[in-house]
């Protein structure tokens, strides 16, 4: 079984240049390594930093960001 990020959060992120930039500082990684992820919805964005960040951001519930794949 696999987690990851909910189809309309990750829709969100890619359209939010913000939240990314925010995201590649606090994980220390690239803006382009992020967007790698945003468009993979990869599993790297379910870490505990990554989903605080993006809960923060988008007002949503960490419970709420994520979903069975």
């Amino acid at each position: 079984m696999e987690i990851k990020l909910r189809n309309d959060v990750v829709e969100r992120l890619k359209r939010d240049q913000h939240l990314r930039t925010k995201l590649a500082l606090e994980l220390r990684r690239s803006y382009a390594t992020i967007q790698r992820y945003v468009n993979d919805n990869s599993e790297l964005l379910t870490t505990a930093t990554a989903l605080r960040i993006i809960s923060e951001e988008l007002g949503i519930d960490r419970s709420d960001l994520l979903e069975e794949a």
